[in-house]
């Protein structure tokens, strides 16, 4: 399929663009969750924190299905990874220097982990943009003031 992937209909609503000629008639639709469910097993303890943040955040929204739950998994995964990565780096430093026999340094090279950093960050930003958690997919959705609580921090 060329061009834009098509956007749900609950995207649409929400963003204010659901016009009759845009909808599909038998638009697929999934079991809405009426609780947040476990966290699975697979999640480290910062995957367990984005867990939280996230399927609590489409939860209020209304947003939180059955058959999302792997993909959100995936991106609490990636985003630990990430962060995970990022704490190591940051206690060993980002480059590792190698020297000869006679002490003389012979060359500098990234650590392998910013890699695994980079690529587990692009992937979760994929996987966020998906459900509207990146800044720039939040400017396509439109949200009524109503019901919207202000996060205590």
């Amino acid at each position: 399929m060329k061009g834009r992937p098509p956007k749900p209909t609950r995207l649409k609503q929400l963003a204010g663009t659901d016009q009759p000629c845009r909808l599909l008639p038998n638009e697929m639709e999934v079991a809405r969750l009426v609780n947040i469910p476990s966290p699975p097993m697979q999640l480290s303890e910062q995957g367990l924190i984005e867990w939280e943040i996230i399927t609590g955040e489409l939860h209020s929204k209304k947003m939180l299905h059955l058959v999302d739950l792997s993909i959100i998994a995936a991106y609490c995964n990636e985003m630990a990874l990430y962060i995970e990565t990022e704490k190591i780096l940051l206690l060993n430093g980002r480059i590792d220097e190698f020297y000869n026999d006679e002490g003389m340094l012979i060359r500098r090279q990234g650590k392998p982990e910013q890699k695994i950093a980079k690529d587990s960050l692009a992937t979760a930003l994929k996987i966020a943009a998906q459900f509207g958690l990146t800044p720039s997919a939040r400017t396509r959705i439109s949200m009524p003031a109503q019901g919207i609580k202000p996060l205590e921090i």
